[in-house]
């Protein structure tokens, strides 16, 4: 499956560990990982520090689907992102499980409420081959949590945040979360949620031809590597 990975620490070293890990080797038995970014809660507000390819040099990957990973981070650090976080109903609060927040507000959602202040998270697009294994794995390595979500879904929640923050800007103008209520983060959350539902068969099969494609490319790439006598782990 290829998902969406979002990964929480309580800090910065077991994170490093975790980069270390992909960087080492983003391809093994357990996954493969084609971008990530590091995202961070400050003042309230979602940015990016670093973000990573792992199919080799940026200008080698202008093609792919990893400007997925920068829509996501756009959307976050944007006026939908901060309306999302600054809703402060029972569905998002911090004690509720985070796989229960993708099932029912989406991924944007689990990002907007387990994304601490201060705390660091990794966003990555990663093909898994064994979700259990590498969760245990990303564990073992000291990050608190991960949760997933299937990529071509997620991109279509990203495709509907963008449309919706587009129509409410134009019938809200400044959509912030300092000059919106709860009723109105509310509103906004569950019609978020109404057009995930609905779904959309032929968005969803164009993202994941293309990702079938990007990580042919991510194989090509460590197979390259390989040869010249880095061989991809299955440990």
């Amino acid at each position: 499956m290829d998902n969406i990975v979002f990964i929480t620490f309580k800090q910065e070293q077991p994170l490093e560990a975790v980069l270390g890990r992909f960087r080492t080797h983003p391809v093994t038995d357990e996954y493969s990982v084609l971008q990530a970014v590091i995202l961070r809660k400050l003042s309230g507000k979602i940015v990016s520090e670093r973000e990573f390819r792992f199919a080799g040099d940026e200008e080698d990957t202008h093609h792919l689907t990893n400007d997925l990973i920068d829509s996501i981070v756009s959307v976050m650090s944007g006026p939908v992102g901060s309306l999302i976080g600054g809703y402060t109903g029972p569905l998002l609060d911090a004690e509720l499980n985070a796989n229960r927040i993708v099932e029912e507000s989406g991924m944007l959602g689990a990002i907007a409420a387990k994304l601490n202040e201060n705390e660091w998270a990794l966003l990555a697009l990663v093909r898994e081959h064994n979700e259990i294994s590498l969760s245990s794995r990303l564990n073992a390595l000291g990050a608190s949590a991960a949760v997933r979500k299937d990529a071509a879904l997620v991109a279509y929640e990203v495709m509907n945040a963008r449309e919706i923050g587009s129509e409410w800007e134009e019938r809200f103008e400044a959509l912030t979360s300092g000059t919106a209520d709860d009723a109105l983060k509310e509103s906004l959350r569950s019609e978020l949620q109404e057009r995930a539902n609905r779904g959309s068969f032929e968005q969803e099969q164009s993202v994941r031809d293309r990702l079938r494609g990007d990580f042919d490319y991510l194989h090509g790439k460590v197979g390259m590597r390989s040869n010249a006598g880095a061989s991809p782990s299955s440990d």
